[in-house]
């Protein structure tokens, strides 16, 4: 497990696994998410550089943001 991943902490996981979409924050605030990638085709297609990724994010965790945003 590298420092990073130790110093992350799960907002949110749609499952026990750890093996499924997911929302962590870390120290400094900043969010990661961990959903499916995109196929190959679609990152051409999009013309993500190969040093980013793209990946889907599920619903719930889109419902989750939105209601944990205060207005």
């Amino acid at each position: 497990m590298s420092q990073q991943s130790q110093n992350l902490k799960v907002l949110l996981s749609l499952c026990d696994s750890g093996m499924c979409p997911a929302l962590y924050t870390d120290p400094e605030g900043r969010v990661f998410v961990q959903g499916s990638k995109l196929a190959s085709a679609t990152r051409t297609d999009l013309g993500v550089p190969e040093h980013e990724e793209v990946v889907e994010i599920a619903p719930e965790i889109v419902e989750f943001i939105r209601s944990s945003v205060v207005s």
